[in-house]
């Protein structure tokens, strides 16, 4: 990385912020720093017990880069350009379930404008490509937007709110996110949007941090197979150490338990009345497939990060 790109990266901060708290399940999510680059891998592994006992897994391969552009001297606008991708692959003995692999593919655009030192507002475009690549045409587009304002109340304390809308082939998603960023000490560190995200930081060295996050996604794919869709909903809390490799590359080990897990084939039309982020709101459509339990998740991630403030 050129010497210039962390000063690069740390002047656009709050318009990585946003997109990274937005567009997951694209990108991997904070507000104590930014992240300008990411990969990760995931493993789920999975089990059915009400056709049988049948044990499979999914693996999850999510990559995204997200590059700040400065439209003013001073910084105080600027866009925010990127993309991000993911492959969802399922493997192994899995009777009534057809889903092998799922796509996500989106580009970032995102407009920020810094009304003084305290308060920013930032627009977020979320248009996204989401289906199994067997039959790709314009149904298997969603589009959406959000918006954001950010008000620091002073230099331990941050608060935000999101409000948005985005296209899901599961029905409207609505988006209201409550989001904060609290240093607690010297070592400790409070930070998400909630309810989708949040994590509790705690240095234990210099480049060594430990602990506890809450991570919700709730997506969709639409299928060749009879215009059916897949829906991917989990919310998991688990427990991460992270290491420094450099002065901004990191290393984080993930594991988790799904509190809500939901992986399931609905028809076209089987749709919910409306969500709020990821829970539904109204009755719930009928899934195709045989139930799948909830269980563990176990992810490593690499990301470029610069702090925040």
């Amino acid at each position: 990385m050129p010497r210039r790109l962390p000063h690069f990266f740390a002047r656009a901060l709050p318009v990585l912020l946003v997109a990274g708290s937005l567009l997951r399940p694209h990108t991997s999510q904070a507000q104590g720093y930014a992240e300008g680059i990411g990969l990760s891998y995931e493993v789920l592994p999975l089990k059915m017990t009400n056709v049988g006992e049948h044990s499979f897994r999914a693996d999850v391969f999510r990559a995204n880069i997200i590059v700040p552009v400065a439209v003013a001297a001073d910084s105080s606008r600027g866009l925010l350009l990127g993309a991000s991708a993911e492959t969802l692959r399922f493997s192994g003995d899995r009777p009534g379930f057809a889903v092998s692999s799922v796509y996500g593919l989106s580009p970032i655009l995102g407009y920020r404008q810094r009304l003084s030192p305290q308060l920013e507002l930032t627009a977020l475009a979320l248009p996204a490509l989401n289906s199994d690549l067997r039959d790709v045409r314009g149904a298997d587009v969603t589009w959406g937007g959000v918006v954001r304002a950010a008000y620091r109340r002073n230099a331990r304390r941050a608060y935000r709110l999101t409000v948005g809308y985005r296209q899901q082939f599961y029905g409207p998603q609505y988006v209201l996110l409550l989001g904060v960023d609290w240093r607690l000490g010297e070592r400790w560190r409070a930070f998400g949007d909630l309810p989708t995200t949040f994590n509790i930081s705690y240095a234990a060295g210099p480049k060594v941090n430990l602990g506890f996050n809450l991570n919700g996604i709730n997506t969709a794919y639409r299928l060749q197979e009879q215009d059916r869709y897949f829906q991917y909903q989990q919310g998991h809390y688990g427990l991460f150490a992270e290491r420094y490799l450099s002065a901004h590359w990191v290393l984080r080990a993930t594991a988790a338990y799904a509190v809500t897990r939901r992986l399931d084939v609905y028809a076209q039309n089987d749709q919910c009345p409306a969500t709020l982020d990821y829970i539904g709101l109204g009755k719930a459509p009928t899934p195709l497939n045989p139930h799948i339990e909830k269980g563990a998740a176990f992810r490593l991630a690499l990301s470029y990060r610069v702090p925040a403030p």
